[in-house]
C-alpha cells in the first residue's frame, strides 16, 4: 500500500450515511458506449488520479483553500461525469427542468461534491490505500474496489463505479462501506424539493 489522499475522494461525506446501494430506474444509465482507440483501464485511471492527489497533498507548503478548489476542478473533476450524476440525483424532476435549470443544477451538484473533497483534503493525515482491481458489472460498467487503511479504525472498503465513454473511463458513483454518493444526493435533493414545494406557512413545523 502507498500513502495517498484518496480518503479525500473516497469518504465524500458518506461515513455517517446508511443507505442502500443505488439502482437505476427508468432506464437512466451512463451513456457513451464505445471507444475507438486504446485507453487506460479503470484501475489505471484511478491510480492516475491517486498519484495526482498524492503529489498535491505532499507539497512542502500547505495549499490554500483557493488552491485546493482550483486543483480539484482542473485535475480531479474530469474523472467524474457530473452531467449523469445530476440527472440521476434529480430523478423524475429532471424531465420538467429547462436546459438552464439543468445546467445550474449540475453546477450546484459539482460544487457540493468537490466541496466535500476539499474539506477532507485539508484534514489529510497520510492514510494508506490499496486498489483491489476492476470487476465487470452491468453493460459497459466496471467497479474498482479500494481498501483504505485507517490507523484509528477498521479499514474502509470503497467502490468506484466507472463506465466507458468515448474519451475514457468515467466515474459516475462512489460507495463507501455500502453507502452510495449518488443515492445520498438523490435523497438530499428529494427532501429539498419536497420542502420547497410546501406552502410557506407550513415550513419549519
Amino acid at each position: 500500500m502507498k500513502k495517498t489522499v484518496l480518503t479525500v475522494a473516497l469518504a465524500l461525506g458518506l461515513s455517517g450515511i446508511a443507505v442502500a446501494q443505488p439502482y437505476y430506474p427508468g432506464g437512466v444509465r451512463p451513456y457513451g458506449m464505445g471507444q475507438t482507440r486504446q485507453q487506460p483501464g479503470p484501475a489505471v485511471t484511478l491510480r492516475q488520479g491517486l498519484n495526482k492527489l498524492t503529489a498535491f497533498a505532499d507539497q512542502n507548503e500547505r495549499p490554500s483553500e483557493a488552491q485546493i478548489a482550483v486543483f480539484l476542478d482542473d485535475e480531479i473533476a474530469p474523472y467524474f461525469d457530473f452531467s449523469y450524476m445530476a440527472r440521476w440525483a434529480r430523478g423524475q424532476a429532471w424531465k420538467r427542468m429547462s436546459e438552464p435549470q439543468r445546467q445550474a443544477f449540475e453546477k450546484r451538484l459539482k460544487a457540493m461534491f468537490l466541496g466535500a473533497l476539499a474539506q477532507r483534503l485539508t484534514r489529510y493525515q497520510g492514510q494508506q490505500v490499496r486498489v483491489l482491481g476492476a470487476r465487470k458489472a452491468r453493460g459497459n460498467e466496471v467497479d474498482v474496489g479500494v481498501l483504505v487503511q485507517n490507523p484509528r479504525g477498521y479499514p474502509a472498503r470503497l467502490k468506484f463505479r466507472f463506465y466507458r465513454a468515448a474519451d475514457g473511463w468515467k466515474v459516475f458513483d462512489v460507495a463507501a462501506n455500502g453507502s452510495s454518493a449518488l443515492m445520498h444526493y438523490r435523497q438530499h435533493f428529494k427532501r429539498t424539493l419536497r420542502r420547497d414545494s410546501q406552502p410557506r406557512q407550513f415550513r419549519g413545523m
